[in-house]
């Protein structure tokens, strides 16, 4: 009798311990895959950072180009000063993120700027200053943030040197950016109490940081293991560690410009992630410590039944209390299926989850309430786990009774038979992920997405153009491309001025909105230039779609006295299509441009399509007009 009690005394220890160390292990992968999520977040945080201050950046260019062309037209006369002063108040006018747009001549001495005068002082000590009267670089040069001294605010200097029409250094235009616009900007971003974002420029000299940190403006980090070890490795990646400024160890997400070589690295507190994911779980362990003492007292009840039990029923009993006690203490919806998908267990977070009763899904399929987008991909995964995979992961849209449309993450497995010629059966973890998917998706929105008029990018134009083409090599359907130059639309800028400019890119962006339809893709292709991606749309096709821009357009009689014969502002359209597979995206992208160069040549406000084209026509490469 004793060694009996001893045997179910031992053996509850060994399954306490197992519960505790499934359970533990349990929290521990949550706990990692709660850090993986925080990670990838970071990095897309500093992915959509990055773009944000490259655009600022090149949107600093256009008012020293407009400038310096006023410098060089009015160089000698008298009343290049007043004329000077007029271009600048335009200038900031048409630029929000502007501070200050000012020219310094040779000397170091404000001839024209956006500063009261009051409050000019002599430029000539500045760094940026100092670096274009001993360089002869012409280009605009990012410089390291300085304190002004009459605002004594934080600035990031976009400066280019000025040179006279005899070669010689005629002085400066700089134009700043507030160190606090970036720091302001961040805070649309939710990094968490004591999450840090820095700006680094290319060579490792600090631009931002926030919360804001004075000493560290203008530092040099490129000796820092970010540069030395981790930039080495790649563009994007994560990046742990504990700062030197506030001694807070904080998960950091980078990414790297392409365009502009700018750094962003983007960090949340260890602690305050470690906290957040505490409070999640505090619930899961007090119901697994609730079901762990009513286990304990069951046990003691069981014990003079299962001495009576066959060796195979207790070990059968055992898994299946392990396995119930596991999936009841878990915040995830945990099921157990035949090979026919039909359920045979499910946990109770069932309700909270699905909005429907454990009781009632058992017997029921689990492929109901599927979405039927999801069933192909759902049928594949069970059927891959019938054929012996040992897992497999799906995401998977589910509505509930409700209505309400979840996505779900779930996790497969196929459970061990224990008798030869046992059916198998599968284990499925399904997780809630619906609030992730929209902060991913209101991410992804944000880095493919052109911030002047709402079209997509290059970036996510270039990749979707790939992808329709690389898709299409099964059974094959035309794919055709429209491209869109603005007629004389340097001439609109000069004569309406930049801000105008951009509300008539917005303009068109909105027609191109109202034409598409749902699987094409409309972009903004690079200045006045946009681009229509058309999925299983042949020449005459994208032909028509082509002429209904032009008409819309016509209709809004947007005035450009600068554009003759109409007088109002037109569009030049280029067409290309892929008839047949083989073709590359540098291919389709070039034919329609020939299209657009011809359809330049021919007068403008025309539609000329790469079929028309004779094979000996020459590719001229053409700027918008």
């Amino acid at each position: 009798m004793l060694g009996v009690r001893m045997r179910f005394f031992l053996g509850l220890l060994i399954g306490l311990g197992c519960f505790i160390g499934l359970f533990a292990w349990s929290e521990f992968s949550n706990w990692n895959s709660e850090i993986a999520r925080v990670e990838a977040d970071l990095v897309r945080t500093s992915e959509a950072l990055a773009r944000h201050a490259d655009d600022v950046v090149e949107m600093t260019r256009l008012p020293l180009a407009s400038l310096l062309t006023e410098i060089r037209d009015e160089e000698g006369h008298a009343e290049a000063s007043r004329k000077l002063e007029a271009v600048v108040r335009r200038q900031m006018l048409a630029s929000h993120t502007l501070d200050t747009l000012t020219f310094a001549d040779a000397s170091g001495e404000i001839v024209a700027s956006s500063v009261q005068p009051s409050s000019r002082h002599n430029v000539a000590e500045q760094d940026f200053f100092r670096f274009h009267r001993l360089s002869g670089f012409a280009l605009p040069v990012l410089g390291r943030p300085y304190q002004d001294e009459s605002s004594r605010q934080w600035l990031i200097p976009v400066s280019q040197r000025v040179v006279q029409s005899d070669g010689s250094f005629g002085g400066v235009v700089v134009a700043t950016v507030r160190v606090y616009h970036f720091v302001d900007f961040v805070r649309h971003f939710d990094l968490g109490n004591c999450g840090s974002f820095l700006l680094v420029r290319g060579d490792g000299f600090v631009l931002v940081r926030a919360p804001l940190e004075p000493s560290l403006l203008g530092t040099n980090i490129s000796s820092h293991e970010l540069f030395t070890k981790y930039l080495k490795q790649g563009d994007q990646g994560n990046y742990r560690y504990r700062s030197p400024i506030d001694d807070t160890a904080r998960f950091g997400g980078y990414f790297r410009s392409t365009r502009t070589g700018l750094v962003v690295l983007s960090a949340a507190s260890q602690d305050d992630v470690f906290q957040a994911w505490v409070e999640e779980a505090r619930s899961r362990w007090l119901y697994g410590v609730t079901l762990l003492m009513a286990t304990l007292l069951a046990a003691t009840r069981w014990n003079h039944q299962a001495r009576m039990r066959k060796a195979g029923e207790v070990l059968l009993a055992s898994r299946e209390a392990e396995f119930r006690l596991l999936a009841e203490s878990s915040s995830d919806l945990i099921q157990r299926f035949n090979e026919h998908g039909i359920r045979e267990y499910v946990s109770p977070s069932s309700l909270r989850i699905l909005g429907i009763s454990a009781d009632k899904m058992i017997g029921t399929s689990v492929f109901a309430g599927l979405r039927s987008e999801d069933m192909a991909s759902a049928f594949d995964a069970a059927n891959r786990l019938k054929e012996g995979s040992p897992q497999e992961s799906i995401l998977t849209r589910h509505s509930k009774p409700t209505g309400e449309e979840i996505w779900l993450d779930t996790a497969m497995s196929r459970l061990p038979t224990t008798k030869e010629g046992e059916t198998p059966r599968a284990v499925a973890v399904s997780r809630d992920v619906t609030l992730h998917k929209r902060r991913q998706d209101e991410l992804d929105l944000l880095a493919h997405s052109d911030g002047l008029t709402g079209l997509a990018n290059r970036r996510y134009f270039d990749r979707q153009l790939e992808a329709l083409l690389r898709q299409q090599n099964g059974e094959w359907e035309p794919l055709s491309l429209i491209m869109i130059d603005a007629d004389r639309f340097k001439q609109f800028n000069d004569t309406y001025g930049h801000a105008a400019g951009d509300r008539c890119l917005r303009e068109i962006g909105d027609i191109l909105r109202q034409v598409v339809r749902q699987n094409d893709v409309a972009a903004r292709y690079g200045g006045e230039e946009l681009a229509v991606l058309l999925p299983r749309t042949e020449g005459t096709a994208a032909e028509a779609i082509a002429v209904r821009i032009q008409d819309m357009l016509a209709r809004r009689q947007r005035p450009h006295t600068g554009n003759h014969p109409w007088e109002r502002v037109t569009v030049s359209i280029g067409i290309s299509t892929a008839d047949a597979p083989g073709v590359a995206p540098e291919g389709l992208i070039q034919m329609a441009d020939r299209a657009l160069y011809e359809a330049k040549r021919l007068g403008r406000n025309k539609i000329f399509s790469n079929k028309d084209l004779p094979s000996n026509v020459r590719t001229f490469p053409h700027q918008g007009d």
